[in-house]
């Protein structure tokens, strides 16, 4: 499972690193597309965000005509302050033109009591004689935008009527809260664009980039229709001249395309690596099973064949039958061993939960543990030391697993070591640690596999030109079984010295 979410993360990586190169190939050639297109595309885009304003604006406007009522007119500032209309000012007149008593409103953030009187004089004075009140539609807004004197206003208006009577809604834009809390909604200063908004009576950039080319060549305009009139957004591509934004472009395009590359040649490079292991765990199951299918072959072939002499009655005495039977039993004893090992490995592979804890005495476990393997020893001919320290404190354990992990070591002594002819088992307390010890003075083993052997489906490469099969699995158990009681195993080699396998497990409380 480990090994197939690392392949997908790899597969994953190189996809992320091969989008990322088409994105890089698709902007650059999009950036050096044809100056019309370039030109064509940021017209678009001008009006677009023109549009949007506008709409915006006129929607807002409309909303507030819809909400403000002659009667009652109490509600004016209601309805101003509930809008998201951007009012400073808002003026309801009667079908005489004149103020409708209490029909006026000012922002108080613009102006004071004394401003708003001056403003309001003047309002009618100024601005009420230019607007075309007299012809606007029902509820349809109409707008003017002048400079009186060195300021712009914008005007919306519109006409309504309520029982029977006329009457007309001025409002007063704000356009300093258009121009610091609107516009910065529509235009995105760290795109590849520069946004300007000028006001064309007195030439004054009323919002965006103060650098940008006055070369009418180098950008595009679309004016403002039904709002702010003498105002034009100018759109232009950032100066890609400039040797900073050069400089930063060259460090970004290199950071992506080299980023890009080095993850696809290290990806493709695992990737291979991680075939390359797959493939060669594919020949180690291929020869685990070969491997089993023949140990559990020999074992059930000696069964049978002295099975059936008992059968059949074809013994010369009683203790040739009942030497038959120590046979038959020995051999399923060997039998269900590799059964449990193939059984408990293939739970390990599937991630399932095989150990059971309870406190135990270990000396007892593991001198239960060499009484089983007494017989293969006789018959290889080798004698076994036993050393258990006494007064051993009792520990967590799950006394089956490690009954496991003590015979298979001693079984691998007896099947690899035999010519040493001797073995020594010795546990004793080590500090906070109980160590086991497995000792055989056979061939022992290689430096270079002395931590491979502990792989699964791994066979020492001397072991694999003699006639001797084993599963592999036997010391990737030993392992396992180590590390699930918080300890480890090691072995200590010398070749033609014999080998030493050591389990190390904690004494206290391990949870």
């Amino acid at each position: 499972m480990r090994r197939l979410l690392v392949v997908n993360a790899l597969i994953f990586a190189v996809l992320a690193a091969a989008v990322a190169l088409a994105y890089y190939g698709f902007s650059y050639t999009t950036e050096a597309g044809s100056p019309e297109r370039e030109r064509q595309m940021m017209t678009d885009l001008a009006e677009e965000k023109v549009l949007g304003i506008e709409a915006f604006i006129d929607g807002a406007d409309t909303k507030l005509f819809r909400n403000v009522q002659l009667d009652p007119l109490s509600n004016l500032r209601k309805a101003v302050e509930t809008s998201t209309a951007a009012v400073a000012s808002v003026f309801v007149l009667d079908d005489k033109l004149e103020l409708v008593l209490g029909g006026d409103y000012y922002n108080d953030t613009t102006y004071t009591r004394e401003k708003a009187a001056t403003f309001r004089k003047w309002f009618m004075t100024n601005v009420r004689p230019r607007l075309p009140l007299k012809t606007a539609d029902r509820l349809v807004r109409g707008h003017v935008f002048d400079h009186w004197g060195d300021t712009p206003y914008l005007f919306s208006f519109t006409r309504k009527v309520e029982k029977d009577r006329t009457f007309y809604i001025v409002v007063e834009d704000d356009l300093v809260h258009l121009v610091a809390f609107v516009f910065p909604q529509f235009f995105n200063t760290n795109g590849l664009r520069l946004y300007q908004v000028v006001d064309e009576i007195d030439g004054r950039v009323r919002y965006g980039s103060q650098s940008l080319d006055d070369d009418p060549n180098h950008f595009v305009k679309v004016p403002f229709s039904e709002t702010v009139d003498k105002w034009v957004l100018r759109v232009s591509q950032k100066d890609l001249t400039d040797p900073e934004v050069i400089a930063r472009r060259r460090v970004i395009n290199s950071l992506l395309v080299g980023g890009a590359v080095t993850v696809i040649i290290l990806g493709l490079g695992f990737l291979v690596i991680a075939i390359r292991r797959e493939r060669r765990a594919n020949e180690l199951k291929s020869d685990f099973i070969s491997n089993v299918s023949h140990e559990l072959k020999t074992p059930l072939s000696i069964i049978s064949m002295f099975g059936e002499m008992l059968a059949a009655g074809r013994t010369k005495s009683a203790e040739q039958a009942a030497e038959y039977a120590e046979i038959i039993w020995r051999e399923s004893v060997r039998l269900g061993r590799l059964i449990d090992n193939v059984l408990d490995f293939a739970k390990i592979e599937r991630g399932m939960g095989v150990y059971e804890f309870a406190e135990a005495d270990i000396g007892e476990v593991v001198q239960r543990a060499i009484e089983v393997p007494q017989r293969r020893l006789a018959t290889a001919e080798m004698t076994l030391d036993v050393d258990i320290e006494h007064d051993l404190p009792p520990i967590s354990l799950d006394a089956n697993a490690f009954t496991l992990a003590v015979l298979n070591l001693i079984d691998n002594a007896i099947k690899y070591a035999a010519e040493g002819k001797k073995l020594a088992v010795k546990l004793a307390r080590d500090g906070d640690l109980i160590r086991l010890s497995v000792r055989d003075w056979g061939p022992g083993i290689d430096p270079s596999e002395q931590e491979a052997i502990f792989d699964r489906f791994y066979r020492a490469r001397s072991i694999r030109l003699k006639p001797i099969r084993g599963s592999g699995i036997g010391l990737a158990l030993v392992r396992h079984i180590a590390r699930a009681h918080h300890g480890d195993v090691t072995v200590d080699s010398v070749p033609g010295a014999g080998s030493t396998f050591q389990i190390w497990l904690p004494i206290g409380d391990r949870t």
